[in-house]
């Protein structure tokens, strides 16, 4: 399930871009009107922070792609109970500038050409770059269901919401829309996050930066259970050789944390093979890893690759896993260093 939230101020064109945007997403996105909910005489923050929830419930219960047009504002759909039920929200705030927003505002012969109003667009237009902008404008006589603790720990966006602002200014209707259409069908989501049944938790696929937060927390459990041994905790041998400007071989290896060697990445180019390089840089990095105390070493590799070349020098394979890929095995080698 995919969401998008459009918003912005008076005049930014979000109700009359609705028909355009609905001919271009089609059938595969449905596209809603905040206001549908019911608009009562005196609406005020609170009414509109209620009904942000509301929607939020209403999408999530539906558990399709949508795209919601109106009076929504970013900070107010993460203090929203729902909001931890999406994910990374994907966020648009249609903009356009003074003298044209009063221009059309005028033309609709309705509310809002005014001060207020173009006071309302400037914070929207900070609100949507720093979270920390003058918060108290939505925070300031809340709704009792909002929890701003998020956005206030909040530095940037980045990592809760994906933020576009669109300046309509000179853009006709079906332009609008057709920017709009290309930014729901490309915006990057982690998939891409859907609610775990039964649970508060959400489940997503290629979240940003998910290798490095799980790794860093699978070191981290590590270190506690086998204290490290060694600093840096993990340290690079990466050694090299050249031909003039061009790299012909290169061996990556790591020292890490408990005074272990990995070799990683370990390459010759095939023009220069057969002249011992490949030996020059395996001992190269085992006699460095062994300055740094290092006492066992261990690799993978694949039957087409470097098997007999490590066995030469000393590595026994401890592992073999066939099929890997079809019809060819993948080698688990260690050497103790002496």
């Amino acid at each position: 399930m995919r969401l998008y939230f459009i918003g912005g101020a008076s005049g930014s064109g979000k109700t009359a871009v609705m028909p355009h945007l609905k001919e271009l997403l089609g059938d595969d996105i449905a596209v809603y009107d905040f206001d549908d909910i019911g608009v009562p005489e005196g609406a005020d923050k609170k009414w509109r922070q209620e009904s942000t929830e509301k929607w939020l419930q209403k999408l999530l219960s539906e558990g399709k792609d949508a795209c919601l047009l109106g009076q929504i504002v970013l900070g107010e759909i993460l203090a929203c109970p729902s909001a931890k039920q999406i994910g990374k929200i994907n966020f648009c705030l249609l903009d356009v500038n003074d003298f044209e927003r009063i221009g059309r505002l005028k033309k609709r012969n309705t509310y809002g050409a005014d001060q207020n109003m173009l006071n309302w667009a400037a914070w929207l237009r900070m609100h949507n770059q720093d979270p920390q902008w003058a918060s108290h404008v939505i925070q300031e006589d809340a709704a009792s269901i909002m929890d701003f603790t998020k956005l206030s720990a909040l530095k940037s966006y980045e990592e809760v919401a994906n933020v576009k602002i669109l300046d309509t200014t000179d853009l006709a209707l079906h332009e609008v829309a057709a920017q709009l259409a290309d930014w729901v069908n490309h915006t990057e989501n982690t998939e891409h996050s859907q609610p775990i049944p039964n649970t508060g938790y959400m489940l997503e696929f290629n979240a940003p930066n998910a290798y490095n937060t799980i790794d860093q927390k699978l070191f981290a459990f590590n270190k506690l259970c086998v204290p490290a041994t060694q600093k840096p905790e993990v340290i690079n041998l990466n050694f090299t050789i050249k031909n003039g400007d061009e790299v012909i071989a290169g061996l990556c290896a790591d020292v890490y944390i408990w005074q272990i060697l990995y070799l990683s990445v370990f390459f010759v180019e095939e023009n220069y093979r057969h002249q011992g390089l490949g030996a020059i840089l395996l001992n190269k990095v085992e006699e460095k890893a062994k300055q740094l105390g290092a006492t066992l070493s261990h690799l993978d590799t694949f039957d087409f690759q470097a098997k007999d070349f490590y066995m030469k020098h000393g590595y026994q394979i401890f592992g073999v896993l066939d099929d890997c890929p079809k019809g060819h095995k993948r080698y688990y080698m260690k050497k103790v260093l002496v």
